[in-house]
């Protein structure tokens, strides 16, 4: 289990790291819109100027390069990882740690070519903004239908998983069936499909950017340009709704976990291949219109290291990105301020909900008989049980024995905690420690518990305490 999650992971991060690379630090730059971020013009193409261009962009393009190839390596070695947990935290956190880097050569560019426009006396502060009142609000590439579709038909797998789980669809061979863990997991999917339907419709009505004075020459351009968001769009949708099939049946006909990480493999790589033919598909439309672009918005101040827009005075929230693909946050608007701060929380909560999991799987789990009431303790106190309470208890010799599905809690590969659905019967509160063979069983009014401790011995004389 732990290679194959390793191998989609290493394929996840060299994949994109890859693309990274050619999506920012692509050749001939004198054809390119942007150079590190800040708009190419005339200037930058003549004289000792075009040079020293030349010079910083391949100095750049190198150490990306390097970079690229260093992640590479890494990301070899890391295969090496034993523990699902401390894989999951360390290859999450060398995969934003490589995203990082590869940005550095980027902001080391955008740093220069703006000193470049300074002294070429080029700058502006304030900047300088088109609208070409003739296409404004007025192109679009997005037909509705194209993206509605996969998104209703979304509500097909959903409603499988939730009859299913109502027992409406019999199906003896689910195992999960009546905990409603697969409709949760299936309905989040459909919700990451809601999401592109969203976003679709927000980068259909970006506002147009200016590049002529040709109002056919803009309309054409942004059309191309929305037209290329919405066909990514639309294709990522119908991938999101053959990976809630594939959840699906995962828990109908309980695939083996090899043969799922063989489908999130397949699904990555279909993913990568759309953005992949995105970001192709916009150097060939900036290509195309190359040769055209002689009205160019000088906002480069407003990018903050080439990456983050800041502009209080433009009332748009979100703007196409200038580095990657899709679009940004305006962190000089209000609501931008919220969401940044909110994304920021996001991260920071993910990294220390890993950290977390990494101290659960690395700390045993305890169970002790005190004052009459056997206590499961792990970090802290999980569950207390008062022998009244008790209405019956065995023993068991093997936690393999036990068909297990988490409903809510904790499972990794050392320990298992919270309700579970165990042999079928749901709302177990489950307390177990995967390297200790043998468990309880207590059944209460309230609730049945399946506890064990970090040893043979430890469980052996909570259960002898118990039945005395």
């Amino acid at each position: 289990m732990e290679i194959y999650f390793s191998l989609t992971m290493f394929s996840c991060t060299v994949v994109t790291a890859l693309i990274m690379f050619a999506a920012v630090y692509p050749k001939g730059w004198r054809e390119k819109k942007l150079i590190f971020g800040v708009k190419n013009r005339d200037e930058f193409r003549t004289g000792d100027t075009e040079a020293v261009v030349e010079g910083i962009v391949k100095k750049r393009r190198t150490q990306a390069l390097i970079t690229v190839l260093c992640i590479c390596a890494v990301a070899v070695m890391l295969f090496a990882m034993r523990g699902i947990t401390l894989i999951t935290t360390v290859w999450i956190a060398f995969l934003f740690i490589s995203l990082v880097l590869l940005e550095i050569p980027y902001i080391l560019g955008n740093r220069e070519m703006k000193d470049i426009k300074r002294r070429l006396g080029l700058s502006d502060k304030t900047g300088i903004a088109y609208v070409d009142l003739g296409t404004a609000g007025a192109v679009h590439a997005l037909k509705p239908l194209r993206v509605w579709l996969p998104t209703l038909l979304g509500l097909v797998p959903v409603g499988a998983a939730l009859l299913t789980d109502m027992g409406i669809i019999l199906h003896d061979s689910s195992r999960g069936t009546g905990s409603f863990v697969m409709t949760g997991t299936v309905a989040a999917a459909f919700m990451i499909g809601v999401l592109i339907l969203i976003l679709s419709y927000v980068f259909d009505n970006l506002k147009n950017e200016v590049i002529s004075a040709d109002s056919d020459i803009n309309a054409n351009y942004n059309r191309a340009k929305k037209k290329n968001f919405a066909d990514l769009f639309v294709v990522s949708d119908w991938i999101n709704l053959l990976s809630m099939v594939l959840i699906l049946l995962s828990y109908m006909f309980e695939l083996s976990g090899i043969v799922m990480l063989a489908a999130a493999a397949i699904y990555m790589i279909m993913l990568f291949a759309c953005l992949a033919m995105f970001v192709r598909r916009s150097k060939l439309i900036d290509a195309r219109y190359g040769k055209e672009m002689n009205m160019l918005a000088d906002d480069d101040d407003h990018w903050l290291l080439g990456l983050f827009y800041y502009n209080p005075n433009d009332g748009r929230m979100t703007v196409e990105k200038r580095v990657g693909v899709g679009a940004t946050m305006n962190i000089g608007h209000p609501g931008g301020k919220v969401i940044a701060g909110l994304c920021g929380l996001v991260i920071i909560g993910v990294l220390l909900m890993l950290v977390y999991l990494g101290m659960m799987e690395s700390t045993p789990m305890t169970i002790r008989t005190e004052n009459g009431a056997v206590i499961c303790r792990q970090l802290r106190d999980e569950y207390v049980i008062d022998f009244d309470d008790i209405e019956s208890v065995e023993a068991g010799s093997s936690t393999d024995s036990l068909t297990v599905v988490k409903n809510v809690g904790t499972a990794t590969a050392t320990m298992q905690k919270g309700k579970f659905t165990v042999n079928g019967q749901a709302g177990c509160r489950v307390f177990l420690w995967l390297k200790t063979d043998s468990y309880i069983k207590i059944v209460t009014a309230d609730a049945t518990y399946y506890i064990n401790g970090s040893t043979e011995e430890e469980t052996r004389a909570v259960y002898e305490a118990i039945i005395k």
